[in-house]
């Protein structure tokens, strides 16, 4: 009786060491993939909600796919402020992303660059960005403040061709949504 609870109990041990090993060895088919989001909703709330003129992208081709949105209200910014984050997969596959607020211009764009250290400007659309460099993380960025009281970066570790183009969609969005 003994010898066939232990039998079975060794059976039981080699299916589920047999199931752990293709579990394990074989990888899921969506692992690599992107999850492409929708950012409608937060662009809705964000454009309700902010007490600034918002902006988002308009125009990049499809090969630029969304892959997070999260717009925060108040939070580590403080009472008051409007915070979107919008990340891109580029077409090379790297990431960059918007990242707008009326938070307080310094440390806010100190946070988004990992204070990066400053580059020379650029002009794009007609405005002055100023640029930053993180090369220990691979980060480069793009920010502009303005006097009305809100920070646009455009920030990643894509390549500064692929942060201008993202720049460059950058269109005011309707208040209301």
């Amino acid at each position: 009786m003994l010898n066939r609870v232990l039998r079975g109990g060794l059976s039981a041990l080699g299916c589920l060491l047999a199931a752990a090993v293709v579990v394990a060895a074989v990888p899921a088919p969506h692992a690599a993939e992107p999850v492409t989001v929708s950012y409608r909703g937060d662009l809705a709330a964000l454009t309700r909600l902010a007490p600034y003129p918002a902006v988002a992208p308009a125009g990049l081709p499809a090969s630029w796919q969304p892959v997070s949105s999260a717009l925060a209200v108040g939070g580590a910014n403080g009472a008051g402020t409007v915070t979107w984050h919008l990340g891109y997969l580029t077409p090379g596959g790297t990431l960059a992303s918007l990242e707008e607020t009326n938070a307080s211009p310094a440390g806010f764009v100190r946070r988004m660059t990992n204070d990066g250290t400053p580059q020379p400007p650029i002009r794009l659309n007609g405005r002055t960005w100023r640029l930053s460099a993180t090369p220990a993380r691979g980060q480069r960025s793009m920010y502009v403040t303005s006097p009305a009281g809100f920070t646009v970066v455009v920030t990643g570790d894509a390549s500064w061709a692929d942060l201008r183009e993202l720049a460059a969609s950058l269109r005011p969005v309707a208040a209301g949504g």
